[in-house]
C-alpha cells in the first residue's frame, strides 16, 4: 500500500517504547501544531517539552522506528516527518477514494456499549464502488431502547461474529481510503476501543458531514442524517440500520461535495481550509513562515489555544450596555447576518470573545464576516424576545435559522362546506368556509399525521372531483382494501361521511386518545412480528400526531386563556413595562413612569383597548404563531412572578372591578421596586432628565 495515503489497514506494531499509541497521537498533535515537516531530534524536542510524557520519550533510534512501522505518517523529501494525509492536500477531490462508515451500538459510550453493526462503503469520485456489512456479536445483552430503535434483537446477534473477527475485515475493506461519516468521531472513538487490544492502527481524523454540511448550509436548522437526506433529496430508507446510513451518508457526501466545488473548493486541501478557517496549513505558509523558528521565538506546544476570539473588535466591548435587548451583526455592506436577544447585552456579545476557533464552525464563518454590531437596549427580556422574532422576520438573517421561515409555516385545511370533505396541507389558507387547524411548525410532522389520519378513517385521499361537482367514477383500490368510502361513485349518503369528519376533528382536538392507544399496540405487535419496517412507519407517525395534537393543545388554550396584563419594573431607571395580552398575542406595550397617577390612565387605556376585542380571531396566522408561543413558554417559566395579572369580563365590563384590578397592579409594581432592584442597570437618562426607550440605536462602526 501506498504512503502517500492514509490508512485504515492494520498491522503488526513492534512495541519500542511504553504507549506507543499516546506517542503517536502526540507526535501528531505535535505537527499539526508546528503545521510543518519535522525532523525526529525537533520532535523530541518539543516531546520533551509536555511534562506529562517525560517518563517515555523514546530514543531518536525507537522514534524512527516507531514512526516508520505506522501507516499514519511519512518522510518528505527532505526526510523529515509528516502525517501520511498532508501529501493529499494538492489531489483533486474527483480523484481521491473515501470510505464511509457507520456503526450501530448498545449505548453511547465506549467499552461499556459495545458495536452490534457495522456497514461501509466506498466511494471513488461520486461513484459507489462497493460495500461493507456484518452484524457483530457484543457478547451482553442489548438494551430494549436499542431493539426498538435499530430492530436488532439478541437472536439476530447470537449467530453474528465477535469484532475481533469483522474488525480485520473492515479495515482491509478500508485501506487507503480517507474516513467519511456523520459524526465520523463517535464512529472512530467505539473502533479505536475495538481496536486497541488488536493492536491495529486507525486514523487520527477523517471528514465529518456534519461539519461540512454545517459549513455549507449555514440555512439548514437541523443537521441529522434524516434532516440532511431530506434538505438534498437523497432516500433513508431504513434508518439506524449501520449499511442504509451509511449509504445516505455517502450520498450526501457527495452532494455537498458538488456545493463545495461552487464555493471554490477542488482539493482536499482547500476542503481542510474551509471547514477550519482559522487554520493555517503548509501549502499556503510564505517561505518566513515556514523557516524553523528558535527555541526562544517559539511558543510552548504544551499551552493551551487562545481561548478569545480572533475576528471582533476589543474596542467594541466597552459600548455594550448591560440592559436586556437585541443586538444587529452586520457585515460591511450593513447587510445584516445575525439578530439576537440578550436579558444583557454586555455579557452575551462578551461571550462571542471567548469563542474557540474550530469548535463551532458556523460562529467562525459568521464572526469572520462581522463588520458592526448594532445594539438596541430595551426594558426587559421579553420585550427582547419578541422584538427578535419579529426583527428575524422582517430582515431575515441568514445565520438566523429558527423564527425565519414562519410563511412555510402548514395548515391542515378541512373544506366542511363540501358535501364529502377531504383534508389538506396548504401554506395559503384561502378556501372560504374552510375550517384550519394550526399553523403548525413541522410540515414533516403533519404529513406524517395526515398519513396517519388515512389510515385510522377511510377518508377520500384522491385528487378527483368528487360529485354532484364531478361525475361520478369506478372506485380506486382504497375502497376494495376498506380504506374509503368511495364517495366518486356518486351513491354515497353524505350523512354516512360527515361523522368521519367529526371523529376527525375530536381526533385534532385531543379527545380520542383511545385511537393513539390502537396505533402503539400495532406498532407493537409489528415489532414483534419482526416487521421492522412497518413498526418504525408507526412509530414515526405516532411520534408526529402527538407533536401535532399537543402543537394544537397549546395554541387553542394559548388563545382561549391568556387575557391578561403583565407589569414589571422597567430597566430603564423610574419606569415600568406593562404588556397587554389578548387571546394569547401582544396587543400593546407601554413603558410608562412610575407614577401612580400615569400608572392608572395607561392602565385603564390599555383595558378599554382590549374590551374592544371579545373574541379572538377566527384563525391564528402564520406571523403570530411564534409570537404566541413565545408568551407561552414566558409565563409558564416565570408563573411563580408576581407580575401577571389576568381579567375577566367582568373586569372589563365593570367600572369597580376595573378600578380594583388597576390598584392590585400598582400595589404590586411598588412592592417589586421595595422587595428588589430591577435585574439591569438602568438606562442612561435622556435630554429631558427622563429614561428614554432607545436615544437611537448604538451603532458600532
Amino acid at each position: 500500500m501506498s504512503k502517500s495515503r492514509p490508512s485504515l489497514e492494520y498491522i503488526e506494531e513492534s512495541e519500542p517504547v511504553a504507549s506507543s499509541g499516546r506517542i503517536l497521537r502526540e507526535i501528531y498533535a505535535v505537527l499539526q501544531t508546528a503545521g510543518e515537516p519535522l525532523s525526529e531530534e525537533r520532535l523530541i524536542q518539543d516531546l520533551q517539552e509536555r511534562e506529562e510524557l517525560a517518563y517515555e520519550i523514546p530514543s531518536c533510534q525507537s522514534l524512527t522506528q516507531l514512526l516508520a512501522s505506522s501507516d499514519l505518517f511519512e518522510r518528505d523529501p527532505a526526510g523529515r516527518w509528516q502525517p501520511a494525509i498532508w501529501s493529499l492536500w494538492q489531489r483533486e477531490l474527483a480523484q481521491l477514494d473515501f470510505v464511509v462508515l457507520d456503526t450501530e451500538t448498545t449505548g453511547l459510550r465506549a467499552g461499556r456499549d459495545r458495536i452490534i453493526e457495522l456497514g461501509a462503503w466506498r466511494l471513488q469520485g461520486e461513484q459507489l464502488r462497493g460495500q461493507f456489512h456484518s452484524l457483530v456479536n457484543p457478547g451482553r445483552p442489548v438494551p430494549a431502547a436499542i431493539v426498538r430503535l435499530t430492530g436488532i434483537d439478541e437472536q439476530a446477534l447470537a449467530k453474528a461474529p465477535p469484532i475481533e473477527v469483522v474488525l480485520p475485515e473492515l479495515l482491509r475493506f478500508c485501506a487507503g481510503a480517507i474516513p467519511v461519516g456523520h459524526n465520523l468521531d463517535f464512529d472512530l472513538h467505539f473502533l479505536a476501543y475495538e481496536a486497541a487490544p488488536l493492536k491495529v492502527c486507525l486514523p487520527f481524523e477523517g471528514l465529518d458531514v456534519l461539519t461540512l454540511a454545517r459549513r455549507l448550509l449555514p440555512d439548514q436548522r437541523r443537521f441529522g442524517l434524516a434532516a440532511l437526506a431530506r434538505r438534498l433529496h437523497v432516500s433513508l430508507t431504513t434508518p439506524h440500520r449501520a449499511l442504509a446510513d451509511a449509504e445516505a451518508t455517502a450520498l450526501v457526501f457527495v452532494k455537498l461535495l458538488r456545493l463545495a466545488r461552487q464555493e471554490g473548493v477542488t482539493t482536499y486541501g482547500q476542503l481542510q481550509r474551509y471547514l477550519r478557517p482559522a487554520l493555517s496549513w503548509p501549502e499556503e505558509r510564505s517561505p518566513e513562515q515556514v523557516r524553523q523558528p528558535s527555541r526562544a521565538e517559539r511558543p510552548t506546544i504544551a499551552r493551551k489555544p487562545r481561548s478569545r476570539g480572533l475576528w471582533l473588535n476589543p474596542a467594541w466591548r466597552r459600548t455594550f450596555p448591560a440592559q436586556p435587548g437585541v443586538y444587529l451583526m452586520k457585515d460591511g455592506t450593513g447587510q445584516v447576518l445575525y439578530v439576537g436577544k440578550a436579558r444583557c447585552l454586555k455579557n452575551r456579545l462578551a461571550s462571542y470573545y471567548h469563542h474557540r476557533p474550530g469548535v463551532r464552525p458556523r460562529i467562525d464563518n459568521l464572526l469572520q464576516q462581522v463588520q458592526a454590531i448594532e445594539t438596541r437596549p430595551l426594558g426587559s427580556e421579553l420585550e427582547a424576545l419578541l422584538v427578535e422574532s419579529q426583527l428575524i422576520k422582517e430582515l431575515q438573517p441568514p445565520y438566523n435559522i429558527q423564527l425565519r421561515d414562519y410563511e412555510r409555516y402548514p395548515f391542515l385545511e378541512i373544506d366542511v362546506q363540501h358535501p364529502f370533505p377531504r383534508l389538506t396541507i396548504t401554506h395559503v389558507p384561502g378556501t372560504e368556509g374552510a375550517r384550519y387547524l394550526g399553523p403548525f411548525r413541522s410540515e414533516r410532522s403533519l404529513t406524517l399525521t395526515l398519513e396517519l389520519l388515512q389510515r385510522l378513517f377511510p377518508l377520500a385521499t384522491c385528487n378527483r372531483p368528487l360529485p354532484p361537482e364531478g361525475a361520478p367514477s369506478a372506485p380506486c383500490l382504497r375502497y376494495h382494501l376498506g380504506r374509503c368510502l368511495a364517495p366518486c361513485t356518486g351513491q354515497l349518503d353524505p350523512a354516512r361521511y360527515q361523522p368521519l369528519i367529526e371523529e376527525v376533528c375530536a381526533f385534532l382536538a385531543g379527545k380520542r386518545p383511545e385511537l393513539l392507544a390502537r396505533v402503539r399496540r400495532q406498532m407493537e405487535e409489528a415489532a414483534q412480528a419482526l416487521h421492522y419496517e412497518r413498526a418504525a412507519l408507526l412509530r414515526d407517525m405516532l411520534q408526529s400526531a402527538e407533536e401535532v395534537l399537543i402543537s394544537q393543545h397549546l395554541i387553542s388554550s394559548t388563545v382561549t386563556a391568556h387575557n391578561l396584563l403583565i407589569a414589571y419594573p422597567s430597566a430603564w431607571e423610574g419606569h415600568n413595562e406593562i404588556f397587554l395580552i389578548r387571546h394569547g398575542r401582544l396587543l400593546e406595550l407601554q413603558r410608562v413612569p412610575h407614577e401612580e397617577q400615569a400608572t392608572r390612565q395607561a392602565l385603564d387605556r390599555l383595558l378599554a383597548r382590549a374590551a374592544t376585542l371579545q373574541t379572538p380571531p377566527a384563525m391564528v396566522g402564520q406571523a403570530e404563531i411564534d409570537q404566541i408561543m413565545i408568551i407561552s413558554r414566558w409565563l409558564k417559566r416565570h408563573s411563580q412572578d408576581r407580575a401577571f395579572f389576568p381579567f375577566t369580563a367582568q373586569v372589563l365590563a365593570e367600572r369597580p372591578a376595573r378600578e380594583q384590578l388597576i390598584a392590585g397592579i400598582w400595589q404590586a409594581l411598588c412592592t417589586q421596586r421595595q422587595g428588589s432592584a430591577p435585574p439591569f442597570q438602568p438606562g442612561e437618562p435622556g435630554p429631558d432628565g427622563q429614561a428614554c426607550r432607545q436615544n437611537g440605536p448604538d451603532v458600532i462602526p
